[in-house]
């Protein structure tokens, strides 16, 4: 079977066929490739809105995966030993380029008279890494009628770099790259059989939070149409930073760029070959990650503002997190150490590193001791109870508080809210008799960060070249279909329930209930609320700073901290230097 052309506004181009996804109801996919929606952000648009791509001439080959972004793998390679993912289009996934403003789209039928519920995806990668290649429409798309669209933004300095936000260069390019891409789906996405007015948007972790800005952002309105948050929100200040002179500082130094006038700054830093950024970006990279910041235009303000002022687009939302938000990811942090069960001492300095981050060092003791006693009460008691508490200290000050917070002001605005906890524990991850290569991890880990992607892009039933070997369980295979299945229903109506399954109830203040995401589905409410408690009205009252519930819709700990808990403190207090090993180029891809 050949790939149908399709023309668009911007002119012709012809993509690939997939394999079928390996279930016999599975449409047949087509992928259509590094289709330009803006121009490419080099020479003098680095650091600057994107601009709108212009048509070609000819019959675009749209069969390849675009470069990924300019990056440093400091952070990813580690990681690459325990998340295995599909490629599609692509021999080497570690190639990257400036010029990476590009969409992926997926499509069962590529006729503009199709009119398809379009899904919207936005990868994460704190900012700071990743890209579209490891994102495969061939399950989500072949068993469920959707459009996938998957852009590329511009992350790390090349996408967050600013002056500062009353300067020509605010930053948030990134964001705005994202914003584009939307306006590219509008305009262009019925030429692959999407509908335009039914758009969702949906990412996981810094593309969740991006989702959750979007939610929020006045440029945003009118460009999609539900929204879903994959672990992380836009109240989440560690990815939301006011002030990022320090940051700034840092590389500009290392640059050897001594300028403090904007203008020669940014004509300075334009000149620099980009290789060059990415090298210093590898030294110490985790001081020196840029993220979104307020810049009066895409975040008029700090979100927790915007939450408090009911400003949002009004949108049906699915906000959802897993039971054990970095456990695994934290296992390559800290080694065996972490795996075999931290001790007293070391759980302790490490707890004593992150609280002085926001604490005042009169309250550092009170708080210290209140945190530790608060887990030790909830905690089996158990040779992991120490990395457990370093790991829930993770989940609920990342994830925990600031997804409910978020949930519990979009449902008291009046807009249809649902919340999903994932507690199911991905087999290859523990067994071997599944895992193939991939590396394990700690038994206390079940639902870990990103592990619901597997189940979102239905990776069970794909069908082609993943970067780690594995095997999945038959409820694992059922997990994946059900899941996008709710997925996908959820972007056709805009509510998440399908006729004769068990019943999602939607999310409000009263009920507080929750998906709780497993083979088979069920219903819990009232997801972590001690937890909740605990950050949001205990540490404030310690710390004599004014109750997080006297806030409208939004119990949130962070503003009243004045501060926030910077998943980054973890890889800066008692870990040792990665090994400039990390930044070869892996031998996972072979």
């Amino acid at each position: 079977m050949s790939c149908p052309t399709v023309t668009t506004p911007l002119g012709e181009a012809k993509g690939r066929v997939l394999a079928k996804a390996k279930c016999d109801e599975a449409k047949q996919v087509f992928a259509y490739l590094s289709l330009p929606f803006a121009k490419p952000p080099v020479g003098e648009l680095r650091f600057e809105p994107p601009q709108k791509a212009k048509p070609w001439e000819g019959v675009l080959d749209a069969t390849s995966a675009p470069p990924g972004p300019m990056q440093s793998f400091h952070f990813t390679y580690p990681m690459l030993a325990y998340m295995p993912v599909p490629l599609v289009g692509v021999d080497d996934p570690s190639k990257m380029s400036e010029d990476c403003l590009y969409v992926n789209v997926y499509t069962t039928n590529p006729n503009k008279t199709a009119k398809m519920p379009v899904l919207f995806w936005i990868y994460g990668g704190a900012f700071n890494v990743g890209s579209a290649v490891q994102y495969n429409g061939q399950a989500i798309c072949g068993l469920n009628d959707v459009v996938l669209v998957v852009p590329q933004y511009r992350v790390n300095v090349f996408g967050f770099f600013t002056t500062g936000k009353d300067t020509k260069w605010p930053g948030n390019m990134g964001l705005l790259d994202q914003v584009m891409a939307l306006e590219w789906t509008r305009d262009n996405i019925s030429a692959f059989g999407g509908d335009p007015n039914n758009v969702t948007i949906f990412g996981e972790s810094a593309g969740s939070i991006s989702v959750s800005l979007h939610v929020t952002s006045p440029m945003s309105r009118g460009l999609f149409h539900r929204a879903i948050s994959h672990s992380g929100v836009g109240n989440m200040s560690a990815m939301m930073k006011a002030d990022q002179s320090g940051i700034r500082k840092l590389i500009l130094d290392d640059l050897k760029i001594t300028a403090t006038e904007p203008k020669e700054v940014v004509k300075q830093l334009k000149a620099v070959d980009a290789k060059k950024i990415v090298e210093v970006l590898g030294k110490e990279g985790e001081k020196k990650m840029m993220v979104p910041t307020i810049d009066r235009k895409f975040n008029p303000k700090h979100p927790l503002e915007l939450l408090n002022d009911g400003k949002y687009n009004p949108v049906p939302y699915i906000i959802g997190m897993n039971n054990t938000e970095g456990a695994g990811i934290l296992s390559f942090r800290f080694g065996e150490e972490f795996v075999e069960g931290f001790d007293e001492t070391t759980a302790k300095a490490i707890i004593n590193g992150i609280m002085s981050d926001f604490v005042p060092p009169s309250k550092l003791e009170t708080v210290n001791k209140a945190v530790v006693d608060f887990y030790l009460g909830i905690l089996d008691d158990d040779k992991y109870k120490w990395s457990k508490m370093v790991a829930s200290i993770n989940a609920d000050s990342s994830f925990t508080v600031s997804s409910i917070a978020q949930a519990l002001a979009h449902s008291g605005a009046g807009l249809d809210t649902y919340m999903y906890y994932m507690t199911h524990q991905p087999r290859f991850h523990h067994d071997d008799a599944f895992s193939g290569n991939v590396k394990h991890k700690p038994e206390f880990c079940e639902a870990d960060h990103a592990d619901d992607i597997m189940f979102t892009f239905g990776h069970p039933i794909t069908n082609g070249k993943f970067t780690l070997e594995m095997k999945y369980s038959d409820d694992e295979v059922a997990l994946g279909k059900r899941w996008m299945k709710t997925i996908c229903q959820f972007a056709k109506t805009g509510n998440p329930n399908c006729d004769g399954e068990k019943e999602w109830p939607k999310y409000d203040a009263k009920t507080k209930q929750h998906l709780v995401l497993k083979w088979p589905y069920d219903v819990g409410s009232n997801l972590l609320e001690k937890h909740y408690k605990f950050w949001s009205e205990t540490i404030p009252a310690l710390i004599n700073k004014p109750s997080a519930t006297s806030m409208t819709f939004c119990p949130n700990f962070f503003s009243p901290l004045g501060s926030n808990i910077d998943p980054m403190i973890f890889y800066r207090h008692g870990l040792p230097a990665f090994d400039d090993v990390c930044l070869a180029r892996s031998n996972q891809w072979s």
